[in-house]
C-alpha cells in the first residue's frame, strides 16, 4: 500500500510539473556557446546499454555496460561513473541526448525516462536521436550508405539507409558543419525483401561523391543475413558492393547518438524534456492484440469469486 501511495504521488506530481513544463525549461531556447557544451547521451534500445559524453571540442568518453538487458538497475551507475571518470559533474552537463528508437520497446522507455528526468530535474534542453540514423557515426571514414538492420520480429526489420555527406571528408568531429546524416531509405518496420528493393533503387547518379557500398549493421545480421548475401548480385549489377560491419561495431553506441545529438544541438534541433518521445515504428504486441478487439481471457485458476 505504501508503495502505491508512493507511485501515486508520483504520477501527481509529474503531471502537474508536465502541465509547467514551459517554465521548468526556460533556458531551453538559449544558445549555449560551444565551447562549453557538454552533452551526455543516452543508448539504451539495444542489449547493451551505454552513455557517452561529448564535449564542444569533440572530446569524447564512452562506457558500456558488462552486461546485456540490465539496463533499469545499470544505467544510472554508469551515467555517475563516467562523469566521474571525466572529472565532472551532472551540474556540469549542457544538454541530455536519448536514442529515441527503434528497437527494444522496453530498452526506448527505460532510456527515454532516465533523460527526461535528467532534463527536468537540473532544467537542462533535450535532444532527441533517432536510432538508425546515429549508425552513420560507428564508421566515419565511410564513404558509402550505412544500413542498420534489426530483428523486429514477426519476418520484419527495423531499417533505414543514409550516408554522411561525402564533403565532410574525413572522421567528423563536433565542428564539422557537414557531419549529418543524408537520409536514402526512410527509417521504418520492413519486410526484409522490401528492404531491399529499396536499396536497389538509390539513387547512386544523384550523390557524386558517394561509394556505391553499403554496409550493413545490426543484430538483424544474425538473421536475415544469408537472404542479404544472396542479394549480392542484384547489387554488384548496379556496381554496389555490400558489407557486414565487424561484429563489434554493429550493434547501437551512445557515441553516435552523442556525435549526431552534437549535430542537431548545431542546428537548433532540441526541445524541452516533455517532447522527447520515443519512436517504436510498430506497436507493442498487446496493443496490436488490443486494438484489432482480441480479448484476453483470465485462467480459471486465477478468476476471483
Amino acid at each position: 500500500m505504501a508503495r502505491l501511495a508512493i507511485f501515486r504521488q508520483t504520477a501527481y506530481t509529474l503531471d502537474n510539473e508536465m502541465k509547467c513544463a514551459a517554465a521548468l525549461c526556460a533556458n531551453c531556447g538559449l544558445e549555449v556557446p560551444m565551447a562549453d557544451i557538454l552533452l551526455l547521451a543516452i543508448e539504451t534500445t539495444g542489449p547493451r546499454a551505454s552513455a557517452a559524453l561529448l564535449d564542444g571540442a569533440g572530446h569524447l568518453s564512452e562506457k558500456t555496460a558488462d552486461g546485456e538487458m540490465n539496463h533499469l538497475t545499470g544505467l544510472v551507475g554508469m551515467i555517475g561513473g563516467l562523469l566521474a571518470e571525466r572529472g565532472a559533474r551532472m551540474d556540469d552537463v549542457t544538454h541530455v541526448a536519448a536514442s529515441q528508437g527503434p528497437g527494444s520497446f522496453t530498452g526506448i522507455r527505460i532510456g527515454i525516462s532516465t533523460a527526461r528526468a535528467l532534463a527536468q530535474t537540473k532544467n537542462l534542453p533535450a535532444v532527441g536521436v533517432p536510432t538508425l540514423e546515429s549508425f552513420v557515426y560507428h564508421l566515419p571514414a565511410c564513404k558509402g550508405v550505412v544500413c542498420p538492420v534489426f530483428d523486429a520480429r514477426r519476418s520484419q526489420v527495423y531499417s533505414g539507409a543514409a550516408y554522411l555527406d561525402a564533403s565532410a571528408g574525413q572522421e567528423p568531429t563536433a565542428l564539422d558543419a557537414a557531419a549529418g546524416p543524408q537520409i536514402l531509405v526512410a527509417g521504418n518496420a520492413w519486410a526484409p525483401e522490401d528492404l531491399l528493393a529499396a536499396l536497389g533503387e538509390i539513387p547512386w547518379a544523384a550523390h557524386g561523391g558517394l561509394s556505391r557500398e553499403i554496409v550493413f549493421f545490426g543484430d538483424g545480421l544474425s538473421v536475415y543475413g544469408d537472404l542479404i548475401r544472396a542479394w549480392q548480385p542484384v547489387a554488384a549489377a548496379q556496381g554496389v558492393t555490400i558489407t557486414f560491419a565487424p561484429e563489434a561495431e554493429r550493434g547501437q553506441r551512445a557515441s553516435s547518438v552523442a556525435r549526431l545529438a552534437l549535430h542537431r544541438v548545431k542546428e537548433g534541433r532540441v526541445s524541452a524534456f516533455q517532447d522527447l518521445t520515443p519512436v517504436y515504428m510498430r506497436q507493442a504486441e498487446a496493443q496490436r492484440k488490443l486494438d484489432a478487439g482480441v480479448q484476453f481471457v483470465r485462467p480459471a485458476n486465477l478468476s476471483g469469486s
